[in-house]
């Protein structure tokens, strides 16, 4: 016999953090106006200035901004 126990599979429930999903992005974005995106931009853009500046991680928006890879929108 097998030592591993099988768990329930559950697709909306993350493996490594146990959290339940609030469906993808693109779900959680479509009932969202503008303006709420891009709060939800900055606090992102603000949460990754806090984690690069401890050294943790890298700001994706300001490797973008060095590479040459972001472009202004009118």
């Amino acid at each position: 016999g097998s030592s591993e126990t099988e768990l329930p599979s559950d697709p909306d429930l993350n493996p490594i953090t146990g959290a339940k999903s609030e469906g993808s992005p693109s779900d959680v974005l479509a009932g969202m106006s503008e303006e709420e995106k891009e709060r939800e931009a900055e606090k992102l853009f603000v949460l990754f200035d806090r984690l690069e500046k401890l050294g943790m991680a890298v700001n994706p928006v300001r490797k973008a901004q060095q590479e040459g890879k972001l472009e202004e929108i009118p």
